[in-house]
């Protein structure tokens, strides 16, 4: 059993694919990233990954078939039961794709196929902020919104896989439109290209760090860069996070009230500015959610970063092949 204490996991992400040898501990002994724009076919995903696997296991002196198992986390609706990926959300070409079936036969080790925001909360609660979490809500911000819901240490998956979809929450009826084609949507209301363009609108209407930041980046706006112009004391800023924390509070009162969890994990590249937007955020939940359901719930800020997904996956992969606790 001494060889099988390495599990892999990885995290396709729109930009990159992170792959990391993870020791029973929680630590990424080693890891690699691979563009994802190389393989965002299915058969060059299977390869590439496959490929990389292979050099990890053999970094420790094991063949990949000795590995305790690997696991995906892929951004879509998946049937984790059948290692299934019914469609990834920013990547064409993946539709009903038997990705964990596929990586079996390449490696000879069980291969596992999540959600990746599942993921995330599978690693924040096991070694990040939602330790000795029982009911626990996972929410990331980024270009999307995505949430991930446990209870008891169990993934909550809903009747077909999708749920947590916390981004797609109506919040404003009359709000922007989504990606998903409804309104008001909470992905909507405080997704990267929500703040953008409450960003472009701010630095319209007058001058600021805001502007002054944005022409010294030649116009290539981002969250962190409204989030420099904030901390510099640009009032406009300070109102779009300010924004960011009303909606997310207002979502977040919703799923509060409904789910009474004794903890809410937030992450995803969006809560580096977290200092700005928390304390709107939990002001609202406050002022929004029942007492009894908002005093049991803490609101905190995710620990594990970029290593939360890959960290997940070797949980779920633990919990899979009865070796979870």
């Amino acid at each position: 059993m001494k060889m099988r204490r390495w599990t892999v996991g990885v995290d396709f992400g729109g930009t990159n694919v992170k792959v990391g040898l993870v020791s029973r501990t929680g630590r990424v002994a080693r890891a690699r990233v691979l563009p994802s724009k190389k393989l965002s076919e299915p058969s060059a995903f299977v390869e590439g990954v496959s490929a990389t696997v292979t050099s990890l296991a053999r970094a420790v002196g094991i063949a990949p078939s000795q590995l305790r198992g690997v696991c995906v986390g892929a951004a879509g609706p998946v049937d984790a039961e059948r290692g299934l990926v019914h469609f990834l959300v920013n990547v064409p070409g993946w539709r009903e794709v038997p990705l964990a079936e596929r990586l079996q036969r390449r490696l000879r080790c069980r291969c596992l196929v999540e959600n990746d925001v599942n993921l995330f909360a599978l690693g924040e609660w096991r070694f990040g902020a939602g330790q000795r979490a029982r009911q626990l809500v996972c929410l990331t911000l980024g270009t999307g919104v995505g949430g991930g819901l446990l209870f008891d240490g169990e993934l909550y998956r809903g009747a077909s896989g999708a749920a947590g979809e916390l981004g797609h929450m109506a919040i404003d009826p009359r709000g922007r439109r989504c990606g998903c084609g409804a309104r008001g949507c909470l992905e909507a209301q405080v997704g990267t290209a929500a703040i953008l363009s409450l960003g472009r609108r701010a630095i319209r209407r007058g001058a600021g760090p805001l502007r002054t930041l944005a022409r010294q980046a030649n116009g290539r706006l981002t969250p962190a860069l409204i989030a420099q112009a904030a901390r510099q004391g640009d009032p406009a800023a300070r109102e779009i996070w300010m924004e960011v924390g009303r909606s997310l509070g207002v979502g977040l009162a919703n799923v509060i009230n409904l789910l009474n969890p004794d903890r809410v994990v937030i992450g995803g590249g969006v809560s580096k500015a977290w200092g700005l937007f928390s304390p709107t955020l939990i002001e609202t939940v406050r002022a929004q959610a029942m007492g009894i359901s908002a005093g049991a719930a803490r609101i905190v800020r995710a620990r594990l970063g970029d290593r939360a997904g890959i960290v997940g996956a070797a949980v779920l992969v633990w919990q899979e092949t009865g070796s979870g606790q």
